[in-house]
């Protein structure tokens, strides 16, 4: 199953900026996600998938990648306890989030007709 945007995060996002404002704020949060993905498989260690995972989970809580904020804030937390076997087994379901959501951001900021529906 694929994660969804949470909308009416984004909406209250284009209230306090500005649509056009969050259509080029999603354009740079999709780049930065497709940035934390390579980094991701590039055999990360473990306190790298924690600096990335610090990294994306507000910024996913902002621009209503619930699903993704809570899987990055539970890899942070995971490491932080030092359940490593944890963390690496989780890699894979944390790289198909970064990605996936990645893929939609890319999207919405580039597809009117998306970007329209949820504005």
């Amino acid at each position: 199953m694929t994660a969804m945007i949470n909308e009416a995060t984004l909406q209250r996002l284009a209230v306090e900026v500005g649509q056009e404002t969050v259509a080029l704020l999603l354009e740079v949060f999709s780049g930065e996600l497709e940035q934390y993905l390579q980094q991701l498989t590039e055999q990360p260690s473990v306190m790298q998938i924690r600096e990335i995972s610090h990294a994306i989970k507000s910024s996913a809580a902002s621009f209503g990648a619930d699903e993704l904020a809570q899987m990055a804030q539970e890899c942070e937390s995971r490491v932080k306890q030092g359940q490593e076997t944890w963390v690496n087994d989780h890699l894979p379901e944390l790289q198909q989030l970064v990605g996936d959501m990645a893929q939609q951001y890319r999207h919405l900021a580039s597809n009117q007709e998306a970007f329209n529906r949820i504005f």
